[in-house]
């Protein structure tokens, strides 16, 4: 993390109890003094400075893109990945758009794009404080709906006979966050069996237009499917697919250089190598006679949704305040 020796947007101010009216375990998470969380503070600010310069309704991705260039981060902060291979920092700049959003500040007005209230709009930079303009706000909030979620799931047990061990979460918590359910698909991605995770992709390929069939698990040479890609040009491509379930790093050039092969080895046109890591071998794929298209963990999240294989979205209403003037 950069220099902490300055007080910059209330960042390393402690906050006592009588400022805070919350839980203990709130209060410190706010005055820790762990790089993560100032990570997610000064992604409080880097997030409202990238949508302030865009100036209007930007993709959630090009807003990442920009914040993280700031110079609130490190080097070392933009490469920290956790056991599954994602980017730290971006986990956490998504939970600093949560307590945006629950600040007043931020707002989605459709899936994965992120806009500024009028508030936001308001905010000046150089006179803003995480807590007083944030966190003072966001975590009273969380802290509500954490008692209502307690309070809705205790009705659940005693209305019934379900086992508290077996009671599925996602009845009695659900997230209005945008961005927050990407990292829970992308835990369940990780820890699904490695045989059904193969037949999600195989059938994934075929909602694309690939004409697909998964291969035996023996004597396959790594491959988990093999296709046909006609395209409208009637021209015809034959495709192999691999997958990776993978739960720790990214994948790396030997991987790629490994699945070239195995396409050669088939007479393969192209390959696809999906994953749910993150990875650092693009350039790696695109070389080389056979083009490998290289999924990662974040763009198969998104087709996943794009082909509502498994996930339903919610209708959220947000009314524009630019719409309904007061003056």
């Amino acid at each position: 993390m950069v220099d902490l020796a300055y007080d910059h947007f209330g960042i390393t101010r402690k906050i006592t109890e009588l400022e805070a009216d919350m839980p203990k375990n709130w209060l410190s998470f706010v005055n820790s003094n762990k790089n993560l969380n100032y990570m997610e503070k000064f992604g409080v600010v880097a997030i409202l400075q990238a949508l302030q310069s865009y100036g209007g309704p930007t993709k959630a991705a090009l807003v990442k893109e920009k914040a993280v260039e700031y110079p609130y981060f490190t080097d070392a902060d933009r490469e920290k990945k956790s056991s599954n291979g994602q980017s730290q920092l971006d986990f956490r700049l998504q939970w600093s758009m949560s307590n945006l959003k629950k600040a007043g500040l931020l707002y989605s007005p459709q899936w994965g794009v992120w806009a500024l209230t009028q508030m936001g709009e308001d905010v000046d930079i150089n006179n803003f404080d995480v807590w007083d303009d944030v966190y003072s706000i966001s975590t009273p909030i969380w802290q509500k709906k954490k008692l209502n979620n307690q309070k809705k799931k205790d009705e659940i047990l005693s209305s019934s006979n379900v086992n508290i061990a077996n009671l599925d979460e996602d009845i009695v918590e659900e997230t209005d966050d945008s961005e927050l359910w990407r990292d829970q698909l992308l835990q369940r991605l990780s820890e699904m069996n490695p045989y059904k995770f193969e037949e999600l992709i195989v059938n994934l390929m075929r909602k694309i237009g690939i004409k697909m069939d998964t291969t035996s698990k023996t004597g396959d040479s790594g491959i988990d499917g093999i296709g046909y890609l006609r395209t409208p040009e009637l021209m015809t491509y034959k495709i192999v697919l691999q997958t990776k379930r993978f739960t720790k790093g990214p994948v790396t050039g030997p991987d790629i250089s490994n699945f070239a092969g195995t396409i050669s080895g088939h007479n393969a046109d192209r390959g696809i190598f999906v994953t749910t890591s993150t990875n650092d071998a693009v350039s790696r794929s695109r070389q080389g006679a056979n083009l490998i298209t290289l999924v990662d963990g974040d763009e198969l999240v998104d087709l996943l949704f794009e082909h509502r294989m498994g996930i339903s979205e919610k209708t959220v209403v947000v009314i524009n305040e630019k719409i309904f003037p007061k003056d």
